[in-house]
């Protein structure tokens, strides 16, 4: 099962933080989101024209799409759209939690589709107990360097799968999604404090 935060989890992780703003001057944000006395999962908005810059314990994103970004990611209901928002991504972290990661979960759910459309099966149909065996080292690759050894080193005289990847073994990290959240969130937050602090 592929793990991704979903909005509850989220609002639990950051159910103590609060908002300190730092700099307020029309398009020029800088504020921090943080637990009191913790840097556990703490972080940082700031926004110049065209421009959104997320930075934290859970990554770095830089965004550009439009004039104001609190405008592209506001909304009330804290929907996130991850596929969207990551063309619009400019930069990225470089430490392991970027916006993908290998799936083994994706690669194995490939796999099955592959043989269920080869064996002309539904979508969720059973397949044969010899062709299971025939897949078995397949959908036993524990991480990527196995998942894609398993495939290369792959044969039978049952099944191949010539076109394997052109299937996408990505899924959005953890960290990436967890970070679009915080950022409806901030903003949220954001409005809240003007709305009370006029």
């Amino acid at each position: 099962m592929i793990n991704q935060p979903s909005k509850e989890t989220f609002l639990k992780d950051v159910s103590e933080h609060i908002l300190k703003l730092i700099k307020d001057d029309g398009l020029y944000r800088h504020m921090e989101f943080s637990n009191k006395g913790s840097f556990n999962q703490k972080f940082f908005l700031v926004t110049w024209p065209g421009y959104l810059a997320y930075t934290g314990d859970m990554g770095d994103y830089l965004f550009s799409r439009t004039e104001d970004m609190f405008g592209f990611f506001r909304n009330d209901r804290l929907e996130i759209n991850t596929g969207y928002w990551a063309e619009k991504v400019r930069a990225a972290s470089v430490y392991g939690n970027g916006i993908r990661e290998f799936s083994v979960d994706s690669f194995r759910e490939n796999v099955l589709e592959d043989v269920r459309s080869r064996l002309d099966l539904d979508e969720d149909g059973v397949i044969p107990e010899d062709m299971m065996d025939e897949i078995g080292e397949l959908l036993r690759a524990e991480d990527e360097y196995e998942c894609v050894t398993a495939m290369r080193d792959f044969s039978s005289d049952k099944i191949g799968f010539p076109d394997f990847w052109e299937h996408s073994c990505q899924v959005k990290t953890y960290h990436y999604i967890w970070c679009c959240y915080a950022i409806v969130w901030g903003i949220q937050k954001y409005d809240e404090y003007k709305l009370t602090n006029v």
